[in-house]
């Protein structure tokens, strides 16, 4: 089933391993009949002098790194599980790209440093790969090491990993939509009424006359005092580092993508109507004079007309809509914080800007109307008519975001009523 390279390998015979691929260093690549495994995989398990023969055989064959065993890991995973961390910098320091492979259900040599206990190999492995940016990778499943550590209560290891600040992505939601504090929640050990008889003294469920089934219970109640306890330490962590819930991550992440769709809609919507004004402002209505007889070439036809009340009236709501478009530019590319509040601004302000468009409109049609008839029934008529329809508009916009504002404020107090009744949050609602 195996060459003499992987025997001499196993039994960490140097000098053999030396010689063996000296005469045949082909044998480095070969994998045995049972497990798919190469001398590597062998010298990973290794804990008595494995440096030597592991840079034999990678000097050999360098990329026998990257195979993968029946079960699907490489030489470096094989390290990860036995905590062979000397080995691992041998082979990261020759084949650094190798530390990126995965296992057949995703995971990387740091998810499998959490499933097997090894918090001085990941320490160490987290300082070495930050680069490859390990940290925050996921498994097949989405979670990360974090989650890994927190779903194990590995309460060392989630301490030394939240530590890493904004390296780590602490909210980091996996397939299931569980963050690391919902993982916390549907894991957390709630502790057992003790039974007590009529006098009110505990009783003794265990038979004393069994004592191996006494130390049994002793030991399973010690291990759920470990895990209640790890719970507790787990839970002021989260509070401490301001872990959320997914809940809250993803109500957050859909508010930015909300916040981003309604930025790029503003700067649309305010680009457009400071081109129109901008325009307007260029070209008046009724254009400008060509030559200098009794007026002044360049400046407008209609601020000379005896109806010099529609030029100042248009040209005034058309500044105001020019200005208001391009505050809401200048505010949207300002690279300050936009929250919702702010986009309210921003809408009222587009709202202004609107209105004085329509108003420059229609004073414009106005004016160019030729028949005083026609005049009369488009300004007094339709304006009327327009006019009205625009104010009941903004009437029912208001109102509506009125009534949105206080049913949210409604669920608000609601919610806080119930938090309330309670008194605090509880993880155990069946004791």
């Amino acid at each position: 089933m195996q060459s003499p390279l992987h025997v001499a390998v196993k039994k960490g015979h140097l000098d053999f391993v030396k010689e063996i691929l000296r005469l045949n260093p082909e044998l480095a690549e070969v994998v045995d009949q049972l497990k798919r495994s190469t001398p590597l995989h062998i010298a990973a398990t290794l804990t008595k002098r494995p440096l030597g023969i592991v840079r034999s055989l990678l000097s050999a064959a360098p990329n026998m790194c990257f195979v993968h065993d029946q079960d699907g890991m490489t030489p470096l995973h094989v390290a990860a599980v036995n905590g062979n961390i000397k080995v691992l910098k041998v082979f990261l320091r020759m084949k650094r790209q190798a530390a990126l492979e995965r296992t057949t259900r995703g995971e990387t040599i740091l998810h499998l440093c959490v499933k097997n206990c090894q918090l001085e190999t990941l320490k160490e492995l987290v300082e070495i790969t930050y680069d490859l940016e390990l940290l925050n990778s996921e498994d097949s499943d989405g979670n990360t090491v974090l989650h890994l550590a927190v779903a194990y209560k590995e309460t060392e290891m989630v301490k030394f990993l939240l530590e890493k600040g904004d390296k780590i992505h602490k909210n980091a939601v996996n397939k299931k939509g569980q963050t690391i504090k919902d993982i916390l929640e549907q894991t957390i050990s709630c502790s057992k009424k003790p039974i007590k008889d009529k006098d009110g003294k505990i009783k003794k469920e265990v038979d004393e006359d069994n004592l191996e089934e006494a130390e049994e219970e002793k030991q399973r109640e010690v291990e759920e005092e470990r895990l209640r306890q790890a719970d507790i330490m787990l839970k002021n962590l989260f509070i401490e580092k301001h872990v959320s819930r997914a809940k809250q991550v993803l109500k957050r992440s859909k508010d930015e993508k909300w916040l981003e769709e309604q930025n790029t809609a503003l700067m649309v919507v305010a680009s457009c109507i400071a081109t129109l004004s901008f325009q307007v402002g260029m070209n008046p209505p009724g254009g400008v004079w060509q030559d200098n007889d009794g007026h002044e070439a360049g400046t407008s036809i209609m601020s000379y007309d005896k109806h010099g009340d529609f030029y100042s009236i248009i040209q005034v709501s058309n500044t105001i809509g020019l200005i208001s478009s391009l505050s809401v530019i200048l505010l949207l590319i300002s690279g300050l914080p936009c929250k919702k509040y702010f986009v309210f601004i921003l809408r009222v302000t587009l709202w202004i800007a609107v209105t004085a468009s329509a108003a420059t409109y229609f004073y414009t049609i106005g004016y160019l109307t030729n028949e005083i008839l026609e005049k009369a029934v488009l300004v007094e008529e339709a304006l009327e008519y327009s006019v009205e329809i625009w104010l009941w508009l903004m009437l029912i916009i208001l109102v509506g975001h009125g009534l949105r504002f206080i049913w949210k404020v409604i669920g608000h107090n609601r919610r806080s009523h119930i938090k309330h009744v309670l008194g605090k949050d509880t993880y155990c609602p069946n004791v």
